[in-house]
């Protein structure tokens, strides 16, 4: 009979759960200065990641036991449809925290109810003595059919991020501190890859192959918790980044006004403006230039380049309005706070309204 190494699975799976609580207690513990003043905004998807990170400890069975069926089984289970749920987690409780994705928050999380119980009643079943449930076609089926399920929903929260950093580089955001792009599209290639390990680790369905895995995925948490450290939610402007896109949307923009005639040309705008100061608009600190378009229900390629070229930009538009609306509560009301008054006038941190001050000359 060959000799099979089947220790060394149980060890990789237990470098595997060290990394994590190790990691875990990286993130509970270190926030950068200043930010640790303001976990809350800078740090959303904290307690989210570090309970992810914890869940590991559910693979003991498969650390202490690696020959049992039904510890393979909790293995299995966990690397496909759980940690493929964390990811979903990770995702909403960060981005959507950012851009305020409430209406999602109760339907990905009901999504894992069924994984999290799977998971719970193979862990009791691999504590019982003997194999009840590993090894069996059924289990297989849990393990594919839930894992189909959460990448769908994994898949859906990429393609929002993407999206959502795809609109931050066309300037639809009026807060540079909206959407922290260079973190989602890190996270976006950190996801998709361990996403791919994980399948593979399914389908394989092989303990040596799976160790791998797990050493693999180890590195990455690694990787990915030097990563986050630094909360990126308050990146500089860049100038030059945003020029260069106006320049190479200017052509086609030119090219959609030259097919308006003048009065609708005025009647677009006037909209804008109508949505914008007159219903005030800019107070919301996460406004972009496709709320604004769907409100007033003209094309948002249009408003783009009347904004652009009539009123300088959606950006400076915006918040050349936020400046004026914080210098006149700061006049009417000579003991509010500088930062209420900014609070109030639709800035989305005292960073950004600086920031935003010195880039605009105010």
């Amino acid at each position: 009979m060959p000799f099979t190494p089947i220790y060394l699975y149980g060890l990789a799976a237990a470098v595997y759960v060290t990394t994590c609580l190790m990691a875990a207690a990286v993130r509970w513990f270190h926030m950068c200065k200043p930010y640790n003043h303001n976990p809350e905004y800078y740090y959303p998807s904290r307690p989210y990641v570090v309970a992810a990170w914890i869940s590991s400890l559910f693979l003991l069975p498969y650390v202490l036991n690696p020959a049992s069926a039904d510890a393979w089984f909790v293995a299995r289970l966990y690397f496909l449809p759980v940690t493929i749920y964390h990811f979903s987690l990770l995702i909403f409780s960060f981005f959507g925290n950012v851009m305020q994705w409430k209406k999602w928050q109760w339907p990905t999380i009901l999504s894992g109810v069924p994984v999290v119980v799977a998971l719970l009643a193979a862990e009791v079943v691999a504590i019982l003595p003997g194999d009840q449930l590993g090894g069996t076609t059924l289990s297989n089926y849990i393990v594919y059919i839930l894992g189909l399920l959460i990448t769908g929903v994994c898949f859906a929260s990429l393609a929002m991020v993407r999206i959502g950093a795809g609109r931050y580089d066309n300037d639809e955001f009026s807060n540079p501190t909206d959407f922290p792009v260079t973190q989602a599209r890190r996270w976006i290639s950190i996801i998709l890859f361990n996403t791919a390990l994980c399948w593979v680790g399914a389908l394989f369905d092989s303990p040596a192959v799976l160790a791998v895995i797990q050493l693999l995925i180890a590195v990455s948490c690694v990787v990915f918790v030097i990563s986050v450290l630094h909360p990126n939610r308050n990146r500089p402007v860049e100038e030059a980044k945003e020029d260069a896109a106006d320049q190479e949307e200017e052509p086609r923009t030119q090219g959609y006004l030259r097919s308006l005639s003048k009065q609708r040309q005025a009647e677009i705008l006037a909209a804008v403006i109508t949505v914008v100061e007159e219903q005030e608009a800019y107070l919301d600190p996460h406004l972009t230039l496709q709320d604004v378009a769907d409100r007033c229900g003209y094309n948002r390629t249009y408003i783009s380049g009347l904004v652009k070229s009539e009123l300088g930009g959606f950006f400076a538009y915006v918040n050349r309005l936020r400046m004026t609306h914080a210098e006149r509560l700061l006049a009417e009301n000579p003991g509010m706070p500088v930062r209420e008054a900014i609070d109030a006038s639709g800035f989305g941190s005292s960073t950004s309204y600086y920031k935003i001050k010195h880039q605009l000359g105010s």
